[in-house]
């Protein structure tokens, strides 16, 4: 899945990798947090790969934090094996740039489980007739994915919640990987810019998805989306909390993510 464009990565010797990423994934601030996120899974799957864990085995949750700003260009990755259970591993991976860290992450790689399952979760509904495309200027990274807002959401609108409800795809195929899915639960602007009327500061200190199906992989029809709800329900002290909800089109709750960021 060539999703990525200009984004590479390339082995460079046991467990540590080389990337490069173009003014492609330019975000508010730097290189968009969700592609380097996507870069950082790559990587820690090919290891996984490397010491004969299967396909089967896939990525169920992942923490990333950002210590310091990812710069467009080159990068090194570096992966370390934590512990290797009988159904779970755990992994590590840490980006330099410019003999800085920047971006540290803690995988679980997982077969499934038995276990209960249930979801009190109601999805968005299907993308209603009134939906905004979003279009954004460019470079940047939100035109990546192709995304529909709800007509209510409005960048900067002074509503009552901080909230974003929107419907998403790929932009040039059918299908993801748990790679996408990791860069999408950290693609949309952040939910408070919906509260406020004014540009404020929004930066990410933390990242997390939850990713609750195992095929690792999944399609969508041409006419189908995913629908997307990110809700900061709490702001305080200069951070806020941000929680998302991503549904597969058959209702299906596929992730879950968070994020922490700095707010004033």
């Amino acid at each position: 899945m060539n999703w990525k464009g200009h984004a590479t990565i390339t082995p460079n010797g046991e467990r540590s990798f080389t990337t490069h990423i173009d003014d492609r994934w330019l975000a508010l601030k730097g290189v968009h947090g969700g592609i380097v996120a996507a870069l950082m899974t790559d990587a820690v799957e090919a290891v996984l790969r490397e010491h004969g864990i299967g396909a089967e085995t896939t990525l169920r949750a992942a923490t990333f934090g950002y210590v310091n700003a990812n710069d467009i260009g080159g990068s090194t990755i570096d992966v370390d094996i934590i512990r290797r259970g009988r159904s779970m591993v755990t992994t590590h991976a840490t980006v330099t740039q410019n003999d800085a860290t920047t971006t540290v992450g803690r995988f679980h790689h997982s077969t499934s489980r038995p276990g209960q399952q249930f979801s009190d979760l109601e999805p968005p509904s299907s993308k209603p007739a009134g939906a905004v495309r979003l279009a954004p200027p460019s470079p940047n990274h939100f035109r990546n994915v192709d995304t529909y807002l709800h007509p209510d959401t409005t960048l900067f609108g002074g509503a009552d919640r901080a909230e974003w409800i929107a419907w998403s795809r790929p932009l040039e195929a059918d299908a993801f990987d748990t790679s996408w899915l990791t860069m999408f639960g950290d693609y949309f602007p952040p939910a408070l810019f919906a509260k406020v009327d004014q540009a404020t500061p929004a930066v990410t200190v933390e990242y997390s998805i939850q990713i609750h199906d195992n095929s690792g992989q999944w399609t969508l029809e041409p006419d189908q989306y995913l629908a997307t709800r990110m809700h900061t329900f709490h702001s305080h002290d200069g951070f806020a909390v941000e929680d998302g909800w991503i549904h597969h089109p058959d209702g299906t709750l596929l992730a879950t993510v968070r994020q922490t960021r700095l707010a004033g």
